[in-house]
């Protein structure tokens, strides 16, 4: 190809990962940023020792380098309750792919991309509800979740699992997934949720990520199917999120202590599961502390809701964001990994509020000394 077609590409490569020419010579290894200037420019033949420093500092094949077209990338999302509009369902996934993208960008610039898998799930292991019932608690056990698995659920699927998790408002929908070869295992949940309600839509959506090999998303556009599915995957989240020996020990202690079992008790044992109060009722009748009838009942009574409602007020709190993405982008800030411009494209601000932004995350932008690390 040309030096002047070659040069066009090269600067839109650097341009995509927000360096400044600068910045690029310097990780190049080029004396001057002039030399860098000159090839995008179209002045100066680029090496091909060079072009394979090219694409491992942009984060790019050389066949991108060289001009060739890339494939499109192909994604497909497993939806709960999809938007009717297929344009905005197409914009959100859109949205959702290209930060899931830039997300594994910054894995990649910082070598921190997890490779940990889930356990391996055969479609006997979701059969009935006890195959479930063990598939949970390995999972729990897996994750090492601990007595309260709503409380550390996500960190440790992002932390350890490398799961890129999101908050969008939706419309509709509580939550979809994805599992896609290039960006991984991504959650999206819906961000107008109540909080213990996004703590069970992110289990829910745990089973998927565990049985997207088995249940591929393309057999659940068959209803029945789908359905049947998305059962299982609620018995999953009630199972990994209300573990039967905490939830049986706090019932005992509260009937023995009281001789009596309130709907208050019921809303304070939820909050301190991080569930909903009718997810623990459901959860009371399946470990057969009540009636299902009872449970069913209970779970429609206004009574309830309205005690949920006044004791759960404080709960809310702020709008939840993505933490793990946006402390991967300001360490490759404060590392100079990517610009500022890139920096407020990938967090979504505008480039004066990036300051403030991080000022509000209590991270400095500045690394600080270096120490050295006698040993690892």
């Amino acid at each position: 190809m040309s030096k002047k077609t070659l040069s066009v590409c090269l600067k839109s490569a650097r341009e995509s990962i927000g360096l400044t020419i600068i910045e690029a010579a310097a990780r190049l290894g080029f004396a001057s940023y002039q030399t860098l200037s000159k090839i995008e420019a179209g002045e100066r033949e680029v090496k091909a020792s060079e072009l394979s420093k090219f694409a491992k500092v942009y984060f790019c094949s050389i066949g991108k380098l060289l001009g060739e077209e890339d494939k499109p990338t192909e994604y497909s999302f497993l939806w709960r309750d999809a938007p009717t509009d297929e344009s905005v369902k197409k914009e959100i996934e859109a949205e959702i792919f290209y930060r899931s993208d830039q997300y594994s960008l910054l894995e990649r610039l910082l070598g921190t991309k997890v490779n940990k898998g889930f356990i391996n799930v055969s479609i006997d292991d979701i059969r009935g509800n006890n195959e479930i019932n063990i598939l949970a608690a390995e999972v729990s056990d897996l994750l090492g979740l601990g007595n309260r698995p709503a409380f550390t659920l996500q960190k440790v699927l992002e932390q350890d699992y490398g799961v890129k998790i999101f908050f969008h408002p939706l419309s509709s929908g509580s939550a979809f997934s994805m599992v896609h070869p290039d960006v991984g295992s991504v959650i999206v949940i819906n961000s107008n949720e109540a909080p213990w309600r996004r703590n069970y839509d992110l289990a829910h959506e745990l089973f998927h990520l565990i049985t997207w090999k088995v249940v591929n998303p393309s057999d659940l556009e068959d209803p029945l199917y789908f359905n049947e599915i998305e059962k299982k995957a609620n018995k999953f989240a009630s199972i990994l999120l209300l573990p039967e020996n905490e939830i049986s020990a706090e019932v005992r202690n509260r009937v023995e202590a009281q001789k009596e079992f309130t709907y208050s008790d019921v809303v304070d044992i939820a909050m301190e599961f991080g569930a909903s109060a009718v997810a623990l009722i459901y959860r009371l009748a399946n470990l057969r502390f009540i009636k299902w009838e009872d449970a069913d009942e209970s779970a429609h009574d206004e009574e309830l809701a309205k005690i949920s409602r006044n004791m759960r007020k404080e709960e809310w709190g702020e709008e939840p964001k993505p933490e793990r993405f946006h402390s991967l982008a300001i360490r490759c800030l404060r590392k100079g990994l990517i610009s500022r411009g890139k920096f407020s494209e990938i967090v979504n601000i505008d480039r004066s509020d990036i300051d403030e932004f991080i000022s509000d995350k209590g991270l400095m932008e500045q690394e600080g000394n270096t120490i050295e690390i006698m040993a690892t």
